[in-house]
Formats: structure tokens, sequence, C-alpha cells
């Protein structure tokens, strides 16, 4: 109650218009841990991806929400 959507989120950051960015935001809620894994397992697979590709940022130029 009283939180922001992922796409509040996302205009108030500004987020759709990176694309040199990959980005991905997961909604939350800390009372319960919900979305907490599936942020976290996103991230540890973008890394690996970035990792097996060569990069050493993650300028990708792709978004999700």
């Amino acid at each position: 109650k009283g939180a922001m959507t992922t796409r509040e989120v996302c205009e108030g950051l500004g987020l759709f218009d990176l694309k040199n960015r990959k980005w991905h935001i997961q909604g939350t809620c800390a009372l319960r841990g919900d979305g907490l894994y599936e942020g976290l397992d996103w991230l540890s697979s973008t890394l690996k991806e970035m990792k097996a590709a060569g990069y050493s940022s993650l300028g990708l130029g792709t978004s999700s929400f």
C-alpha cells in the first residue's frame, strides 16, 4: 500500500531513456521478501552472461521491467 509501481520507478529514475545499459526493476515486498530472489536471480544470470561474452560492464542497451 502506497508503494510505487515498477513503471513509476522506471519513469522517476529516467530508465526508459537509458539505451546503453541493461537494467531490470523487480517489484518487491520488504515485509514478506517477495521478489528478492527473482531480482537476485536476474542479476546473477546477467553477470554470468556478461562474463561469458567478455564484457566488463553492463552496457548492452536493453531494458526490462
